[in-house]
């Protein structure tokens, strides 16, 4: 900020003549540092209390000069420091105006509660993928922190319903709990789920016995962190290869990998009613031959996944597809799901 690099340079200008001052009344007219300091101050401010001790010849020019380029560093400072305070308040209102006018215009997009060791690499990947979302933070420096990276922050407490309100939870597609306390999160979830029943909820838990708990309050997923990696570390000391590949694989934005120099990805794709694979089995679609993109699994609308879908399997609307193609075969995968039957 320009105005903070000014303010710190008026106040070096100011310790320097203040430093000099007292130097100079110490050398010219052999006072202690506390008269010679005295002195300097009551100088620069102009309160005229007269002087501490009495001035020789040499003492007096010193006094003009120190007046001179004292009295006006003094004046420089206060205005410097007073611009400072108001560009910071005007500045810190016109960022949360902005900001919430933001949050309003969102639709779809997702709720990050907390901004800890565990949410950092949420909003990171979030980030990535280019994803809409909002941090939800109680703490102001880890909130700030957030802030710095260009996140979208809401300074609060996610247990609070005014706060998820405020965060545009009526229209988000997804919130994630990542606090570090299992009671929080469950509160959070709670909330979350009473004020959005359609919601995509993600819950962090750190006890296994919290799992249940989670679940019951509404959460659609539940993630320990502690038990996905320590399992991950165990799998990788005892298959290091498979779980190099893996690594390989699932960087970016999507799970995406090379042959032949053709980027390939893995993404799901939900089925809309009334569209062109509505009703239709794999084969009678011809899914491949239409878009290109080879279908791995079939998440039906009840909740069952056919991870081996024969080609007789048919097609509802709200059923989703996990594909593997370019980018080009699965956009046009997505174009048949979604487009409306002719």
């Amino acid at each position: 900020m320009q105005s903070l690099k000014l303010l710190q340079k008026a106040f070096i200008l100011l310790l320097i003549i203040i430093t000099v001052g007292t130097l100079g009344y110490m050398v010219i007219e052999h006072q202690n540092f506390l008269n010679a300091l005295y002195m300097v101050i009551i100088t620069l401010t102009t309160i005229g209390y007269g002087e501490t001790f009495t001035l020789g010849v040499g003492g007096r020019i010193f006094t003009i000069f120190l007046v001179l380029a004292g009295v006006g560093t003094v004046a420089y400072t206060l205005v410097t420091a007073v611009e400072f305070m108001v560009e910071g308040r005007i500045s810190g209102l016109m960022g949360r105006r902005k900001m919430r006018k933001d949050i309003e215009s969102m639709l779809g997009h997702y709720i990050l509660c907390g901004y800890g060791r565990v949410g950092q690499y949420i909003a990171d990947d979030l980030n990535k993928a280019g994803a809409k979302f909002v941090i939800i933070e109680k703490d102001a420096a880890v909130a700030d922190k957030a802030l710095e990276h260009g996140f979208t922050v809401i300074k609060g407490d996610a247990t609070d319903e005014d706060i998820l309100k405020a965060a545009g939870i009526e229209r988000a597609k997804g919130l994630v709990t990542a606090v570090s306390s299992d009671a929080e999160n469950l509160y959070v979830t709670l909330t979350a789920r009473e004020l959005c029943p359609h919601l995509f909820i993600v819950s962090r838990c750190n006890n296994e016995e919290s799992e249940s708990k989670l679940r019951r309050a509404g959460a659609d997923r539940v993630i320990s962190p502690h038990s996905i990696g320590g399992r991950r570390m165990a799998a990788m000391l005892l298959k290091p290869l498979v779980w190099d590949y893996l690594d390989l694989v699932t960087k970016g934005d999507h799970i995406e990998f090379n042959i032949e120099n053709i980027e390939w990805r893995l993404d799901d794709v939900e089925i809309l009613p009334n569209s062109y694979l509505d009703g239709k089995t794999i084969e009678e679609a011809k899914i491949y031959a239409v878009s290109g993109a080879l279908i791995l699994g079939v998440k039906k609308r009840g909740g069952t996944f056919n991870t081996k879908p024969p080609k007789n399997i048919k097609l509802e609307g709200g059923d989703s597809l996990i594909a593997i193609g370019t980018v080009d075969q699965l956009a046009a995968l997505e174009g048949i799901a979604h487009k409306s039957k002719i």
